[in-house]
């Protein structure tokens, strides 16, 4: 079985010679991999050691350049200033105060689709040869409307001025809408899976209500997700915590695979998850990031490896990932490889 093949299997419901393996990490923490292997290079640690089956080509902004502050802080394509560790935290907020729809119209800051580089490279194309391609946008249309306005705002503003957060929201939608139907029209036939990600639980419950959640977001999820697989991608949804109430949803709009399943959360213990939606979805991920992996001892982690593939992985659909879909320099590099070779030796389909 190719690495293509093992990752598709799960959504074909065909026996595989062991579960599909996946990895996100920051670049810090693949330099520790590679380091704690003694491999060559990225690719070698990632993918030919540790047996990754899935690639990822996400478009490239390619527009104007984007301004760096003397502070650290930067500009993203939204018009957003962002500060901190890694992806940072939004410090500036376009579209606080907006008031009415007319607000939201006359901002000219959404980035164009077209200043995205959306073609896939002839390198590319080698670099994922054989590999279970995903691509697409991450489209994370929900954080990116929080962050335009202000996430205490812009959820009062969902129940005192509806018509401005739909707009805001619509606004974004529309934005990774267009750009993925320039991607899969660019790249026919050569994307596996749509991998979307957008964060709607907190450790108890869902950020805001499910009705809300169904009025505001669903629909629009559903239109990139059947995009998608009018393209013939198979689809995965990010979202961590505790998303226990809207999984239905997920299957209904005909998500395949659901990701990270936080097993930490409230209402997301995986036998009761495999007992309610297992027979319906591929579940991808859910070996514990925040306590097993950051801290257990290798034993441990090997274990807990185990007990997840044979919980989530009890009707052969399973994908091997962590809880989390970007691990974080505090994530030893051992427990990470322990991780995955534990899957590797043990993952047979079942």
């Amino acid at each position: 079985m190719n690495h293509k093949e093992r990752g598709l299997a799960p959504f074909k419901k065909v026996g595989i010679d062991r579960f599909p393996m996946w990895y996100g990490g920051a670049p810090e923490v693949t330099d520790n991999i590679v380091s704690h292997l003694g491999a060559s290079g990225s690719d070698d640690a990632l993918y030919d050691i540790l047996g990754i089956d899935y690639k990822t080509i996400r478009p490239v902004y390619n527009g104007k350049p984007l301004e760096k502050f003397d502070d650290g802080s930067w500009m993203t394509e939204w018009g957003v200033v962002r500060a901190g560790l890694h992806w940072g935290q939004a410090v500036t907020h376009p579209l606080g105060g907006a008031e009415s729809v007319a607000d939201v119209d006359a901002w000219k800051g959404a980035p164009d689709p077209k200043d995205f580089i959306y073609r896939f490279t002839p390198e590319q194309e080698e670099w994922a040869k054989d590999y279970c391609v995903i691509g697409g946008t991450w489209a994370p249309f929900f954080h990116d409307s929080i962050e335009l306005m202000d996430m205490e705002e812009f959820f009062i503003k969902l129940y005192t001025h509806p018509a401005v957060a739909e707009a805001i929201i619509e606004r974004c939608f529309e934005f990774y809408y267009e750009l993925d139907r320039l991607v899969f029209e660019a790249n026919p036939g050569k994307i596996d899976m749509y991998f979307i990600g957008n964060d709607f639980g907190s450790q108890r419950a869902l950020l805001i209500s499910p009705d809300m959640w169904r009025q505001f977001y669903k629909p629009r999820i559903a239109k990139l997700i059947a995009q998608a697989r009018s393209h013939g991608c198979v689809t995965a949804i990010h979202s961590c915590g505790d998303i226990h109430n809207i999984i239905g949803d997920f299957i209904e709009i005909g998500v395949d695979a659901i990701n990270p399943i936080q097993i930490g959360a409230d209402n997301m213990r995986p036998e009761d998850l495999m007992a309610e939606f297992g027979a319906d979805c591929v579940f991808f991920g859910g070996i514990d990031e925040n306590e097993v992996l950051q801290y257990g001892t290798e034993d441990e982690v090997r274990a807990e490896t185990r007990r997840i593939i044979d919980t989530l992985g009890k009707h052969g659909r399973y994908i091997v990932a962590a809880s989390h879909d970007y691990l974080l320099p505090e994530i030893p590099a051992a427990s990470i490889v322990a991780m995955f070779d534990e899957a590797k030796k043990y993952g047979t389909g079942r």
